[in-house]
């Protein structure tokens, strides 16, 4: 997406927070499949609705299909297909649209009044706002445990009810069965973006239940396009088509199946040989042989934010910033770019994605300087030889290649590497729930399509802050930007915000991973490709078979 056309699309976004409610984008076609040309495009073809599956290949597990408890792309996905959004947003130019069980919204100063559809869960009883209001206050909850509550703190009163001063949160307000009232306590620029991890559940099967570990939540029930069938942990999760969803003609396929292959060229030769219809983490690496196969449909997105490692401040030595910023000195990314990530990859800078509006094109990498690095390992008073555990998901091959890549290059300042491959849903837990880890290579952290998730991710004492990181400063100036409005003074704002990161290194952001997103294209038509949490399969519900 070009730089004038997402600076336009932000204003649309944060003039919604002051003026109604943000229509929905439309989809932008973009022809061929050149993997040097990514972007999102629509695929429409001659189709007919008979009732078909699909099978989607993915690369790790999901931790949970509570959505109160998600916090990884896997399981967002499983609770979007079986809960549905409060607030939708288009796929391809993110935005908050009308799409999810939210009709519309108004708002008049702080206040939003939204208005919900005609909808029913799975069940066939109505979703209400009261079934809203229970959502985002199990969120706010502390006990619930949800590394999401932070999101929804600058709704009036919610600091207050999690702290545990108050029983109600002042800033919600149920009306009527259709219409919930929020205030906010201030402005808040990301608030419409994350309602969109507000996947509503019946309130009168849970009040007064666990939300952090009841049996309910085993097999829920939910106003999603899909109805929980099974799921056998690290094989194949199965849903089938929900017959009360309000999206009249949705989803087309009587279901799909969710299936773990744990390694990314495993998933290349399930493609080929036809076993997965559709995957979004093929091995980068085939992307000449998987574009020899007539049948596949290969897709490329534009970059993330960058992969690197991301730091536990729980490390007495990961604690002191000569040391990261050591590690940072000694890898040297446009070296491992060059011959890990077969051009289809560079090196990458800073917490933002290079196609955000708050990218600063101004940064400079922390040089490549392993001198520098021990110099800066003396200072800190490290022993030679001490051991730091890295960790990342096995079978993401590009990840493994970073992480022996980064075993070799430390040994030159006296850091011992202790590597850790870890399946993938063992791998979240360790990190976001038990905190028990010292680098990690997986992306936890960082921002597509709004910067203001840096708040939630590393302000001090947030819910969604795995790295302990505390800078006061920058608490400030992440505060400020997301409560700004004015989208120039917001970019001078996170240009601040990038400067800290690229110093401080509470996170070494150090290449962009490439992705691949391939389906049958003679078996499925009416995809749209996003950068999304799993990309094609946000919009599953359209997908429909080829004639």
């Amino acid at each position: 997406m070009q730089d004038k056309a997402e600076q336009q699309l932000y204003r649309i976004s944060r003039r919604s927070f002051v003026g109604g409610a943000a229509g929905a984008a439309t989809a932008v076609a973009i022809g061929g499949s050149a993997l040097a040309a990514p972007g999102h495009r629509a695929v429409t073809r001659s189709v007919n609705q008979d009732g078909s599956t699909v099978v989607i290949a993915t690369l790790g597990e999901a931790t949970t299909i509570n959505p109160f408890l998600t916090s990884e792309s896997e399981g967002d996905w499983r609770c979007l297909m079986m809960f549905d959004r409060f607030v939708g947003i288009d796929p391809v130019g993110l935005l908050p649209n009308e799409t999810g069980l939210s009709s519309g919204w108004t708002l008049d100063g702080l206040a939003y009044t939204f208005t919900l559809r005609d909808a029913n869960f799975s069940d066939g009883t109505p979703v209400t706002a009261d079934d809203i209001a229970f959502a985002i206050m199990g969120h706010l909850n502390t006990t619930t445990g949800s590394t999401r509550q932070s999101k929804y703190l600058s709704i009036a009163g919610a600091q207050d009810y999690a702290d545990g001063k108050a029983d109600t949160v002042s800033g919600i307000v149920v009306t009527d069965p259709k219409t919930i009232a929020i205030t906010l306590a201030a402005p808040d620029a990301s608030f419409l973006l994350n309602l969109r991890y507000i996947f509503p559940v019946p309130k009168a099967q849970v009040d007064g239940k666990s939300l952090s570990d009841d049996a309910w939540f085993q097999k829920p029930v939910g106003a999603g396009p899909y109805v929980f069938e099974s799921w056998q942990n690290g094989g194949d999760f199965i849903a089938t088509k929900n017959a009360s969803y309000w999206d009249t003609g949705k989803p087309v396929l009587d279901s799909f199946t969710h299936r773990v292959i744990a390694d990314s060229q495993e998933i290349v030769l399930a493609l080929l040989s036809k076993d997965v219809d559709t995957s979004i983490y093929p091995a980068p690496t085939a992307a000449d042989q998987l574009r020899g196969d007539t049948r596949l449909d290969v897709l490329v997105p534009p970059f993330g934010s960058p992969q690197g490692w991301m730091f536990n401040f729980k490390n007495q030595w990961l604690a002191k910033k000569e040391v990261r910023r050591a590690i940072a000195m000694s890898l040297d990314t446009v070296q491992f770019a060059k011959d890990s990530l077969l051009g289809l990859g560079t090196s990458g800078i800073g917490p933002i994605a290079p196609d955000s509006w708050a990218y600063d094109k101004s940064l400079t990498q922390i040089p490549f300087d392993p001198e520098g690095a021990k110099a800066l390992i003396a200072q800190s008073g490290m022993p030679d030889g001490t051991e730091i555990r890295f960790t990342v998901n096995s079978g993401n091959v590009l990840r493994e290649d970073w992480l022996t890549y980064t075993e070799q290059a430390l040994k030159v300042i006296g850091i011992k590497v202790v590597a850790e491959p870890q399946e993938y849903s063992t791998l979240v837990t360790a990190v976001t729930t038990d905190k028990d880890y010292d680098a990690c290579g997986v992306d936890f952290t960082g921002a597509f399509e709004d910067p203001g998730v840096l708040y939630d991710q590393f302000s001090t004492g947030s819910s969604g802050n795995f790295t302990g990181y505390s800078n006061p400063d920058l608490d400030a100036l992440m505060l400020q930007a997301k409560q700004e409005l004015d989208i120039e003074k917001a970019k001078d704002l996170y240009k601040q915000i990038q400067a800290i990161f690229m110093e401080d290194v509470p996170v070494f952001y150090a290449w962009y991973r490439p992705y691949l997103h391939c389906v049958d294209k003679t078996k499925y038509a009416g995809y749209t490709d996003s950068n999304l949490e799993e990309g094609l399969y946000q919009t599953l519900p359209a997908w429909t078979t080829v004639s």
